[in-house]
């Protein structure tokens, strides 16, 4: 049985000079982190993994990035995203393949589904 793998979000924390705390909740799941903010800009990513019932189904998903120093809110967002099956090694190698869904955080547009 392939495990289903939830939500994947990567923001880019524009502004804050100090660390930040990641929020990420999946169909009432939460998990939670705190990064040090990266001066080039490269994105934080953060994902999490659901139920293998999941299949195709449609998730509730949250996410925040609040400042670690003075919890000043710099995003904060929800929306649906429905699980898809991929094969990133291929059919040949993943078989029945693994079920995902990505998201992009950001601070002007929210949660971003890829086009």
């Amino acid at each position: 049985m392939t495990r289903a793998r939830g939500a994947g979000t990567g923001g880019r924390a524009a502004g804050p000079a100090g660390p930040v705390v990641l929020r990420l909740c999946v169909d009432g799941k939460c998990e939670e982190r705190t990064e040090t903010s990266r001066a080039d800009g490269t994105p934080m990513t953060m994902s999490m993994g659901t139920s293998d019932d999941v299949r195709g189904g449609e998730l509730d998903v949250r996410f925040s990035v609040v400042s670690a120093d003075d919890g000043r809110v710099i995003m904060k967002d929800t929306a649906k995203v429905r699980m898809t099956r991929h094969w990133p090694n291929g059919k040949e190698c993943d078989g029945e393949g693994t079920w995902a869904a990505w998201l992009t955080a950001s601070p002007d547009q929210g949660l971003v589904k890829p086009r």
